[in-house]
C-alpha cells in the first residue's frame, strides 16, 4: 500500500520532468530557428567529433523518447506497470541528456553568437578567457557567463571573436 502510494508519487513527478525537459527543448529549437531567420549568417560551430556527437545523441534521443511514450501507453493498455515506469524512466532520462547538451549549442555569424538560447553580440563580449579545461568564460551585460566548448570549433570561435 505504501509502496504503491510512493511509486504513484515518483511517476508523478517523473512526468513532470519530462514535461518540462521537453518544453526546454522545444523552447531551445524554436529560439535557434528564429534567430536563423533572422540572422542568415549563424551556423553551427561543431569541431569534427562535435558533429558526430550531436548527430549519434538526436538519434538517440529520438529513439529513446518514442520508445519511451510507447513503452508507456503500452504499458497502461496492458496493465504492465513496469512497463509504463521503465517508459517514463526512458524518457525523462533521454530528455533530460538531451536539454542538457542542447542548450550548450553555439551558432557564430558575422556579428553575433549564440550559446543556447542567448544570442549575444561580439562587440559587447568583454574579458573573454578560453580556459584549458575546454570552457570559454566572458563578461556580457555585467553577468559572468561560462560554456563548455568540449564540442566547438575554438579556432573558428576565437577568429569570429577577435574580428
Amino acid at each position: 500500500m505504501f509502496k504503491d502510494i510512493i511509486l504513484s508519487i515518483l511517476s508523478i513527478l517523473m512526468i513532470l520532468v519530462i514535461i518540462w525537459f521537453s518544453y526546454t527543448i522545444a523552447n531551445i529549437v524554436v529560439t535557434i530557428i528564429k534567430c536563423k531567420k533572422l540572422d542568415k549568417s549563424l551556423h553551427f560551430c561543431f569541431n569534427s567529433g562535435g558533429k558526430i556527437f550531436f548527430i549519434v545523441l538526436t538519434i538517440l534521443y529520438i529513439i529513446g523518447f518514442i520508445g519511451g511514450i510507447v513503452l508507456i501507453v503500452y504499458g497502461l493498455l496492458n496493465n504492465k506497470i513496469e512497463l509504463y515506469r521503465g517508459g517514463l524512466n526512458l524518457s525523462a532520462f533521454m530528455s533530460v541528456i538531451f536539454a542538457y547538451f542542447i542548450s550548450t549549442l553555439v551558432l557564430i555569424g558575422r556579428k553575433n553568437m549564440m550559446v543556447g538560447r542567448m544570442q549575444i553580440d561580439y562587440r559587447k563580449l568583454k574579458k573573454v578567457n578560453f580556459t584549458t579545461d575546454n570552457h570559454m568564460s566572458f563578461v556580457y551585460a555585467q553577468k559572468d557567463y561560462n560554456f563548455s566548448t568540449r564540442f566547438v570549433d575554438k579556432t573558428e570561435l576565437r577568429k569570429q571573436i577577435a574580428r
